[in-house]
């Protein structure tokens, strides 16, 4: 069976390889729309590898054949310095990226090193920073059209499809659904291929608004309806999911593009204030945050505590720990070992990542990695107002959507969460590089 399945690995891979060195554009296509092959796994030499990995492996290769650039890091160094990615084509990467990128590639490297468990500190480098810069790379080298980056987003849509057709029928039958609390029709929650709930909501938050913007811009009815149904499938998904802080960041992440865009801003900041007026004045709503308030304040928890009272206690734990190890942090792959003297209560696990959006990114790659990313959603905030359309509206409102959503989870160290995260990034960066080539030919 291992041989068979070996070989179906081996097949698509070499068909993978021809599509990309003859069309790059549509291996790119083809991996954006296969993210969740992540979940196949196998070992090429000894070095654990997912299919989604050997993919953008694979293209990246092709890339750098097709365009003669250098496999020397030394060069790659180099045009760092100089701007370039050869001695032809000038550097891609917008100048107020690349310092907090680079920290980041520095803060991740050495936290490798620092991490209680190498191999799988060494497999999470790679998969989770390595490849999705790759990745960001072929994206901001070849993506030169506002067609081609709507084509990245439909690739998306695709996956968001699947995955809202697969919801549906779980949310009916409860089929496939092995975790016999989340199977029960009282209190179904759907998980799809992922195998939990919240990898569907973290995975199609950013979906929703990227995709807000190819219908409104689409003239083809079939396209339109296409996004249309990506968007309804996708905000299906993640109700039933039964994440309280995906619906919080969706409505995050709406209310800052209702902002963001000065024909709706005054009416949405008014009718903002008006309802967190009334719900701050509404005793059934004070009554609910003062019983939320106790409980997150409690270190020993119940058996059955609530979300927020996990998430709180976690917080505490993290930060105990942060407090002995501030530079540091606990390396990659690191936190469930040593945030472990800090737990306190042994019926709850410990889980893989404080939770955390910064929490994250701090005990897994160190005061500089914290740094290196609040830089680096600086730099982008700062990119987008150089840029403002609809496009890049709605890629900062997935953006916020994903940081609000991140507070209580994880959005980031996954396989396909880490790519998504660059893809945001990579279609800002492609569109304000189309309207400067626009404007040189002008």
């Amino acid at each position: 069976m291992h041989m068979i399945y070996g070989f179906l690995n081996i097949i698509y891979l070499l068909l993978f390889t021809v599509i990309a060195q003859k069309n790059l554009k549509w291996g790119l296509y083809l991996i954006v729309a296969l993210l969740p092959t992540y979940l196949i796994r196998f070992t090429a030499l000894g070095v654990p590898m997912t299919l989604l990995e050997s993919m953008i492996l694979i293209l990246f290769i092709v890339w750098l054949l097709k365009e003669k650039i250098s496999l020397n890091p030394l060069v790659w160094l180099k045009n760092i310095k100089t701007g370039k990615l050869n001695n032809k084509t000038n550097n891609a990467v917008p100048k107020i990226l690349r310092l907090p990128i680079i920290l980041l590639l520095i803060a991740s490297t050495i936290s490798v090193f620092i991490s209680p468990d190498f191999n799988s500190a060494a497999g999470i480098w790679k998969a989770y920073f390595i490849e999705p810069l790759m990745l960001l790379l072929v994206i901001v080298y070849n993506i030169k059209t506002t067609d081609e980056i709507k084509n990245i987003i439909r690739a998306l849509g695709v996956t968001a499809i699947a995955i809202g057709i697969f919801t549906i029928i779980q949310k009916l039958t409860g089929a496939l659904i092995f975790n016999p609390f989340w199977a029960t029709e009282e209190t179904r929650r759907v998980t799809t291929f992922f195998g939990y709930p919240n990898a569907n909501a973290l995975f199609l938050l950013p979906i929703v608004f990227l995709n807000l913007n190819n219908l409104l811009t689409e003239k083809k009815k079939l396209l339109k309806l296409f996004n249309l149904a990506v968007i309804v499938l996708s905000i299906l998904t993640i109700f039933w999911t039964g994440s309280t802080g995906a619906l919080i960041g969706l409505a995050a992440g709406l209310l800052a593009l209702l902002i963001i865009h000065k024909k709706t801003r005054l009416l949405t900041l008014l009718a903002g204030a008006t309802v967190i007026l009334i719900l701050s004045l509404t005793p059934i709503v004070q009554n609910k945050i003062s019983k939320s308030l106790f409980l997150a304040s409690q270190t020993k928890l119940p058996l059955v505590p609530t979300d927020l009272a996990i998430r709180t206690q976690q917080w505490r734990e993290t930060t105990a720990m942060l407090a002995d190890r501030p530079l540091t942090g606990a390396g990659l792959a690191g936190y469930q070992a040593l945030v472990a003297p800090y737990h306190v209560n042994r019926h709850i696990e410990i889980y893989l990542y404080p939770h955390n959006f910064f929490l994250n990114f701090w005990t897994e790659t160190g005061l500089l990695g914290l740094i290196a990313i609040i830089w680096l959603l600086f730099a982008f905030l700062k990119l987008v107002a150089k840029q403002p359309s609809l496009l890049t509206f709605t890629a900062i409102s997935a953006m916020i959507a994903l940081l609000v959503y991140g507070l209580v989870d994880v959005p980031y160290f996954k396989n396909d969460l880490a790519v998504e995260f660059w893809l945001i990034i990579g279609i800002v960066i492609a569109l304000l590089n189309e309207s400067r080539r626009r404007a040189r030919v002008v």
